[in-house]
């Protein structure tokens, strides 16, 4: 293939000219040894990214933009992109553009080059933490709305890329933002839509809004009342609180671990499994002050009713759960499909492989430390994973929910845990302690390896795939 020929036809100042060659470039940019080609010839991606930034021609910039998402998936050009500012240059479009079909681009491509440790930096550094912090109110925002959730879900990918590193999971856990003016998260019911913002606390409304979702910074704080950049919102509205405070983004975050979107779902379960690597950042406050033991915990849980002593202890909602899904059982048998509305209504028997793995390898790097196995142990976690041992069929589970278990059994000070029948009769359990040589050493962090490529049609549409899609 005569790449630099092709390289020449887009070097030309005739828009027809270079948009007919842009479609042959797209056309194969998923080939490997196309991306290699075109990876050796000087100022080739460079000069993609100056036609991805035409403001001239939006056709053109879209398809430039479009190459740049597939070329990204070689770790050459890559770094190319990333060292042309390409880090800056997503961050831009997604300030300065209204259109999802570029925002889904310049996502996808932010989380093709935050594979690299670099590029994570960059997003996570520049400028005292703000394009981070930009970056995640507007994958926060979109989820409250049908139209972008779609258009920000890679984000999710993003998110799990930069906590690879330390830098990224404290900025998670702990915030960009120490000294900097407290968030908050407008969340007004549903049908206020959005708040009337005031000249001043009890005034006259001053033609802003706030609406649902939006984060502010807040300037000042009096009587109920918070000032922010477009004025005044009462913390309280109609006898509920609808401001909220946003400290850092983890507690934000959680919320994602019962998304109907399943990419945000699984992303967000590994996402905190990345932090989880690092004990600086993940201590008893953080797990138990932003209901992460809880949203770990639901997944696992079984059917068969877990009997009253082996309750004591247990989080409500567990209970709560285990209760719904054993009457569920009992009178329509066994689940068979998941709800994938509402995932707290599924059996773990039911639950993504993906996502219990990595709520397992989480709570494998919690039971490591001797804070935090105490609090699993005191939430009976040792006997929601003895029941759901009974029932999971997959090797690499089994594997980790022993791994888990032979922490607590280990540990002297963990409660002891037999089985017990409803009546108190205690039932002896064999715990034999794993000792297999190929078992997991969980030590390193998850990353989103999968690439991101575009189709060569012009709707735009993102693959989450490992091969190249084949072209028509």
């Amino acid at each position: 293939m005569d790449v630099a020929g092709l390289l020449q036809y887009l070097r030309l100042q005739r828009a027809d000219v270079v948009d007919k060659a842009l479609d042959i470039t797209l056309g194969m940019t998923p080939q490997a040894d196309f991306q290699a080609a075109w990876g050796k010839l000087p100022g080739a991606t460079e000069h993609l990214i100056s036609l991805a930034c035409s403001r001239q021609n939006p056709e053109i910039s879209m398809k430039a933009s479009k190459c740049l998402v597939n070329l990204s998936e070689d770790p050459h050009i890559r770094r190319i992109i990333r060292d042309a500012k390409g880090v800056k240059l997503c961050m831009g479009k997604l300030r300065d553009s209204s259109s999802k079909k570029q925002h889904l681009l310049y996502v996808s491509l932010l989380a093709n080059l935050t594979q690299d440790k670099a590029a994570c930096e960059e997003l996570v550094n520049t400028d005292d933490g703000k394009h981070a912090d930009f970056f995640f109110d507007l994958y926060v925002l979109s989820a409250d709305h049908a139209d972008t959730e779609q258009t920000f879900q890679f984000g999710a990918y993003v998110l799990t890329n930069i906590t690879q590193y330390d830098f990224g999971r404290k900025w998670l856990v702990e915030g960009s933002r120490s000294g900097k003016k407290k968030r908050c998260r407008c969340m007004c019911a549903p049908r206020f839509k959005r708040m009337n913002v005031r000249d001043a606390p009890d005034g006259e409304p001053s033609g802003n809004f706030l609406y649902h979702g939006d984060i502010v910074e807040v300037e000042e704080e009096k009587d109920g009342w918070i000032r922010h950049s477009k004025g005044w919102t009462a913390r309280d509205w109609d006898g509920k609180q609808i401001m909220f405070p946003y400290n850092n983004n983890l507690t934000v975050l959680v919320a994602f671990t019962n998304s109907t979107n399943q990419i945000r779902r699984l992303a967000t379960f590994q996402t905190i499994r990345n932090c989880a690597l690092d004990k600086s950042v993940m201590g008893n406050m953080t797990l138990a002050g932003n209901d992460l033991l809880e949203r770990l915990m639901l997944p696992l849980v079984v059917p068969a009713r877990y009997g009253d002593m082996d309750r004591k202890g247990m989080l409500a909602k567990v209970i709560i759960k285990n209760d719904i899904l054993h009457k569920n059982e009992l009178k329509h048998g066994k689940q068979s499909a998941p709800d994938l509305k509402n995932h707290d209504n599924n059996s773990a028997t039911v639950e993504e492989v993906p996502v219990k793995a990595a709520i397992l390898e989480t709570l494998l790097q919690f039971v490591r430390d001797d804070k935090l196995r105490k609090l699993l142990d005191h939430k009976r976690t040792y006997i929601i994973l003895r029941e759901l041992h009974e029932v999971e069929i997959v090797k690499e589970l089994e594997e980790l929910i022993i791994h888990i278990q032979n922490f607590f059994i280990l540990d002297k000070k963990c409660l002891q845990q037999p089985r017990a029948d409803d009546e108190g009769t205690k039932v002896k359990v064999e715990n034999e302690v794993w000792s297999s040589p190929t078992g997991p050493v969980w030590n390193g962090p998850v990353d989103f390896k999968k690439k991101l490529q575009i189709s060569s049609d012009t709707s735009g549409t993102v693959e989450n795939t490992s091969a190249p899609p084949k072209e028509a």
